[in-house]
């Protein structure tokens, strides 16, 4: 969906804007007027854990209501805080977010005024979130944990390790098949792995990296006949809950390792403890979980077949987020549509 403010081909003076950038990012700023001199960028640091309830939103949203910046460039939560704040944003003409995710935005504004473009990021995370997938998988096949904790006790045995399992021997089920999907599918066949796709809509286009391809009706088939499921879903009314409740019960044959570097409501952490508990699964890899951070007294850091970690399977770096800044300016700047804008029917 194109946004009824871009649709009209709005053609914009080259540099008579103003760039906000709220963000730890200390190089991102001057890689934005390096790449587009003449361009005014205005920067506000924040702490590199993004907080979400800060003191300092009621001041900020102040001075950028004072700055006259037409553009801003930050995190969907720190947007929808600003907003909550005191944030008019009657003269912002585009909002670029540094994320894929958009959630926050439908909460700042239930709907896109009209004046405004939203756009998010669309690339650079598909590689070290490919990285990352086979890596975790690599890992628990070839024992590495159980390695280094060997170590640590000064323990000499190989028994335990000899039975291996080879990844080529290995199914594993993409939910998902956008960017970051292929991304994951084109690492896995690279070892030999069978790739299964589960897709909301049968693609046009041949997709080679996959061997084959359900749809999201086929979801226990898709399941059943998986070593490892790895969800790279965003947050949608549709894949929300996506896989709580029993669902997971359709991998307890192959008693599949779950892994989740998409968003973390596809499924609640009660259903994970659950199907974890009854034998449905293996393990869980989850990078992404439906209340983060993850509450310390949560049975799920200490369970024997997690892993945790916080949410940083797809770190986008400095310069993508610059080279996309980039892009769709020249888009924005000619009024022609642009990049990854935000869709508010599908909320992705």
């Amino acid at each position: 969906m194109v946004c009824e403010a871009m649709s009209r081909k709005v053609v914009h003076p080259q540099h008579n804007h103003t760039v906000i950038t709220v963000s730890p990012l200390t190089r991102l700023p001057k890689l934005i007027q390096d790449r587009i001199p003449g361009l005014t960028v205005i920067n506000f640091s924040i702490p590199g854990e993004l907080y979400r309830d800060s003191p300092d939103y009621p001041k900020l949203a102040k001075l950028i209501n004072e700055s006259a910046a037409d553009i801003i460039l930050t995190l969907p939560h720190v947007l929808d805080n600003l907003v909550q704040h005191g944030l008019c944003c009657d003269s912002i003409k585009w909002f670029q977010s540094t994320s894929a995710g958009a959630e926050e935005l439908f909460h700042a504004f239930p709907k896109p005024p009209d004046h405004m473009v939203f756009t998010r990021m669309g690339e650079g995370f598909g590689g070290f979130m490919a990285e990352y997938v086979l890596g975790q998988i690599i890992s628990r096949e070839h024992y590495f944990p159980q390695m280094a904790e060997y170590q640590r006790q000064k323990v000499w045995s190989r028994s335990k390790f000899i039975q291996k399992r080879s990844l080529a021997s290995l199914t594993i089920g993409i939910l998902g098949t956008g960017a970051i999907g292929i991304k994951i599918a084109e690492a896995s066949r690279a070892f030999g792995m069978t790739v299964k796709g589960l897709a909301r809509t049968m693609k046009e286009s041949i997709m080679p990296h996959f061997d084959v391809i359900l749809q999201n009706q086929d979801l226990p088939k898709f399941l059943a006949g998986c070593d490892y499921v790895c969800s790279v879903l965003p947050s949608t009314v549709e894949t929300k809950g996506m896989l709580s409740g029993d669902v997971l019960k359709a991998c307890e044959e192959k008693k599949t390792i779950f892994i989740n570097v998409g968003r973390g409501d596809v499924i609640d952490e009660a259903s994970v403890f659950k199907a974890l508990n009854m034998g449905w699964i293996g393990g869980a890899i989850l990078d992404a979980i439906d209340k983060e951070p993850l509450p310390a007294d949560s049975p799920l850091w200490t369970h024997p077949d997690v892993v945790i970690t916080p949410h940083i399977s797809g770190p986008v770096t400095t310069d993508k987020i610059a080279k996309v800044f980039d892009s769709n300016y020249k888009n924005f700047l000619k009024g022609e549509e642009m990049d990854y804008v935000v869709d508010w029917q599908r909320k992705y």
